[in-house]
């Protein structure tokens, strides 16, 4: 059964994650920045807690003035050690969408259709439960695609230490996976195209999967469909709220920021 999605969560948020994380899941979030955006993070947490925080698997912060991403993982309240590669492909005030994949030894990371980072697992992907949001930011939506596996397929839980790890795969996500019936799967979505911010209206859960899902396997992050991925032919939806900012934005506490 295909989790239902999220819209226009009041940030800071945590919510569970619906079936918990495996190879083949993937979360999709959409938003913007207010102009004056700082910093925000994303994080896939092994528990609901903040305040102590509990361990998290996958920690992304998104930071305007610094121009980066810092990924980093917490153990026992205690960061570990930080990746910056890459740059911050944001900018503020702009509308933007996150997808995060977990694959067995790794989390592939999309930033607006198009691949940017790998994360080793430092903690077991089964661990995670939560998903929490915060900083300055505004969440339109957030989906969780893909199908739990068959218990045929074993993967391993327990990776080899991170750091000693070679180039990604070209593509991602397990084979198998195709357009679902009645869903038009769109034109292929080149590399490095500019990204054009769309309002999304009615996109059904199932149109998600198969347009998020099916286009991972046949071609990688970087050539998923992303203008299919804001419409299809289901009714529209309400229009979503616009969330308004303040230089004082509830961070839920400093303990995020590492």
């Amino acid at each position: 059964m295909t989790a239902p999605p999220i819209y226009n969560p009041i940030i800071p948020c945590v919510h569970p994650i619906p079936g918990g994380i495996f190879p083949g899941r993937m979360i999709r979030l959409q938003g913007n920045t207010p102009p004056g955006a700082q910093r925000f993070a994303i994080n896939l947490q092994c528990g609901p807690n903040t305040d102590p925080r509990d361990d998290i698997a996958l920690h992304l912060n998104f930071r305007f003035v610094e121009m980066c991403v810092v990924r980093n993982h917490l153990t026992a309240m205690e960061w570990g050690v930080e990746e910056l590669g890459g740059g911050l492909p944001l900018s503020r005030g702009d509308q933007f969408e996150v997808l995060v994949l977990c694959e067995p030894q790794s989390f592939k990371i999309a930033l607006n259709g198009v691949h940017f980072t790998e994360f080793m697992h430092r903690i077991p992907f089964s661990r995670v439960s939560h998903l929490t949001v915060d900083g300055d930011v505004g969440v339109q939506f957030i989906g969780f695609e893909g199908a739990q596996p068959g218990p045929q397929q074993v993967y391993m839980a327990d990776p080899p230490a991170y750091g000693s790890y070679g180039a990604p795969p070209p593509a991602y996500g397990a084979p198998g996976y195709g357009a679902p019936q009645g869903f038009p799967s769109g034109a292929p979505y080149e590399a490095g195209a500019p990204y054009v911010a769309q309002q999304r209206r009615g996109l059904g859960t199932g149109a998600a999967v198969g347009l998020g899902v099916g286009a991972l396997a046949a071609g990688g992050l970087a050539g998923y469909a992303l203008g299919g991925g804001f419409s299809s032919d289901s009714p529209p939806r309400e229009e979503v709220n616009v969330v308004e900012f303040s230089e004082s934005a509830d961070f839920g506490g400093d303990d995020w920021m590492d």
